[in-house]
């Protein structure tokens, strides 16, 4: 009886850790999503073309660091029915296209030409309907996930035994396709040309999600010197290249040097994983022990962040900034306040939002999957 009586414990002692893990590796994945939110933000602070030093850091890695963590958060599985790919599609629909077209139609008047512009669904053609040109997001990663899902499927009807290797060796030639393929004056529909580039860093973040979890569990001197030198190399890619930066936007699959753009996407994600699972681990085990609740809360609003910052941020903060400033301050430094006001603003409006109609933030009953 005392075997079994000390196995119970044992195995209730064992799922507790278990849970305990869980948690905390979906813990440092919000906080990573609430660093990046803010690099987006701050990157937002500035008209689309302005290429200041910090806008074109920033936009070295942010958007793939997106995609990459959507692969590091879900586990997808094979859909193997006629069933099974209709409630995808329908939860990606409801928790992506539906706010898209409601918040596409919010942000600029309503038009017969407005509204074929908000059904092709690129930058350039939310540009020309000047409405939220940040939406492209939604649904270029809506294709992504179909690509995603249709490859994760086909290895599983194929027999694989490593998934998460193959969609690996996958997100190569898609990435090729997605950098090398010619990008029209337009854009394309829903963004499908930017979307291969996105799926492929979706199934390189599957592909490296074991690793993910291993790094998480490293000891806080390791994750120490992950940070610095994830952050030295990714300095080097960027800021000590200066004026050979270039402007990355992939929203309009225009990536500058391709090669730099990758080591910058792969070293400044790096950091900010690393600077996450720091955080997570310090908050618990260091000597004076604070919570990041706050901060993870933030990283699970992205969604409505993303929505919601953009035209408060350019159309009030920084012109309120701008007269209340002294001169001569320094324009990053204006940034920061006004990013951090424009979270603010943000964060309150989702928290009413998502009360009253979480639906305009693609929160639907019974659509966990897809948040």
């Amino acid at each position: 009886m005392g075997m079994v009586a000390g196995n119970s414990q044992k195995s209730e002692t064992d799922q507790k850790n278990h849970r305990s893990y869980r948690n905390h590796r979906i813990e440092t994945i919000d906080i990573a999503k609430a660093i990046t939110i803010f690099c987006v933000i701050l990157g937002h602070t500035t008209g689309n073309l302005d290429t200041p030093l910090f806008r074109r850091v920033l936009y070295s890695f942010h958007m793939p660091l997106f995609f990459l963590l959507a692969g590091l958060s879900v586990k997808p599985k094979a859909l193997r029915s006629g069933r099974a790919w209709a409630a995808f599609l329908y939860k990606n629909l409801l928790a992506l296209m539906v706010p898209y077209l409601i918040w596409g139609l919010i942000y600029a008047p309503f038009s017969y030409e407005n509204l074929s512009e908000l059904l092709y669904g690129s930058w350039e053609a939310l540009t020309r309907m000047d409405t939220l040109t940040s939406l492209w997001y939604l649904p270029c990663f809506f294709i992504s996930r179909i690509i995603v899902q249709a490859l994760v499927t086909a290895l599983e009807y194929a027999g694989v035994k490593n998934v998460p290797f193959w969609c690996g060796i996958a997100a190569l030639p898609l990435l090729a396709l997605g950098l090398l393929l010619p990008h029209s004056e337009n854009g394309v529909f829903w963004c499908a040309d930017i979307a291969l580039a996105g799926s492929s860093f979706i199934l390189l973040g599957i592909a490296v999600r074991k690793a993910y979890l291993i790094m998480a569990q490293q000891k806080t001197s390791w994750l120490i010197l992950s940070v610095l030198a994830g952050a030295v190399l990714f300095s080097l890619g960027t800021v000590f290249r200066g004026s050979e930066l270039e402007l990355s936007l992939m929203c309009k699959s225009s990536y500058g040097n391709q090669l730099w753009f990758l080591f910058n996407s792969a070293f400044g994600s790096l950091t900010v994983l690393a600077l996450s699972m720091l955080l997570s681990r310090l908050s618990r085990e260091s000597a004076r022990p604070f919570r990041v609740n706050a901060v993870t809360y933030i990283g699970q609003q992205t969604m409505g962040i993303y929505l919601l910052h953009k035209p408060f941020l350019q159309q009030t903060m920084m012109p309120v900034l701008s007269e209340l400033l002294p001169e001569g301050c320094p324009f990053l430094a204006a940034a920061c306040i006004g990013a951090g006001g424009a979270l603010l603003f943000s964060i309150v409006m989702c928290f009413v939002i998502g009360k009253f109609v979480p639906q305009l933030l693609g929160r639907f009953p019974r659509n966990e999957w897809a948040r």
